[in-house]
């Protein structure tokens, strides 16, 4: 699936104040189309929830990941699976920044309010528990099926999908928490918190065929092994991530 760029988005383009604003602004609308309008620094929704696009502040790596605006999540450039084997540096955690209150927006604030869109799918034989919303169901089927041959023991056992939880050592809520996130086989899976918090640097580590990472790319999903603080069993749905990376390639 190759992710365009909408009417509105095109629009866009006269707004920011720099090309790169421009193409970040462009991406968010081409990943979530017709669900928000740009007004000004504001990104609004039909129900008037508006978030802060840029407020101006420059951020360590740590504060990205407590506290980022919007803009803040296109801080680095995902590396899509056609750039091959790559060891992330030092705090590149491309999607790893999130604005919390951005995914509320598009898939509920709580947890009764997303798994009113949560349904079962069906994943190797199993089944994997994700949204609705924005066809997210129907692209992990389609990841799904593409998990043939040798690929298929990769998906097997898998993590899961839709957990409304904090991540790990932080207050911030997981993709898991929106049903937007998926964890793929747990025994080929490698994590940074297993290698040790007190390492420096994180030893990388990844089992994760990247043909896994190409079709789940395909449907929008990012893939956690492009992180220094890397978890390898791990999707989550970012196509504004994947739109900006393309855009970066051209």
């Amino acid at each position: 699936m190759r992710l365009a760029i909408c009417p509105l988005a095109l629009l866009l383009l006269a707004i920011p104040a720099t090309a790169d604003d421009a193409a970040k602004r462009a991406a968010l609308v081409a990943g979530y189309p017709d669900l928000f309008v740009f007004d000004g620094n504001d990104v609004v929704f039909p129900d008037g929830t508006r978030i802060v696009w840029d407020d101006g502040k420059a951020r360590g790596a740590e504060e990205l990941i407590a506290s980022p605006d919007v803009e803040d999540m296109f801080h680095y450039v995902y590396p899509l699976a056609a750039a091959g084997a790559l060891t992330p540096d030092r705090d590149f955690d491309p999607g790893r920044i999130r604005n919390e209150n951005f995914f509320k927006a598009i898939y509920g604030a709580s947890a009764g309010a997303v798994d009113d869109h949560v349904v079962s799918v069906p994943w190797l034989g199993g089944s994997a528990r994700v949204t609705t919303l924005l066809d997210i169901d129907q692209r992990l089927a389609a990841v799904a099926a593409g998990m043939t041959g040798e690929l298929v023991d990769y998906g097997r056992n898998p993590g899961g999908g839709f957990n409304w939880r904090v991540i790990a050592g932080t207050s911030q809520l997981s993709v898991h928490s929106f049903g937007a996130a998926f964890d793929i086989n747990v025994d080929f899976s490698d994590y940074w918190r297993w290698a040790g918090v007190d390492a420096d640097p994180i030893p990388f580590k990844n089992r994760i065929p990247l043909a896994v990472v190409a079709l789940f790319e395909a449907e929008g999903f990012i893939w956690g092994g492009r992180w220094y603080h890397y978890d390898t069993m791990h999707f989550e749905y970012r196509p504004e991530l994947i739109a900006y990376a393309k855009a970066m390639a051209d």
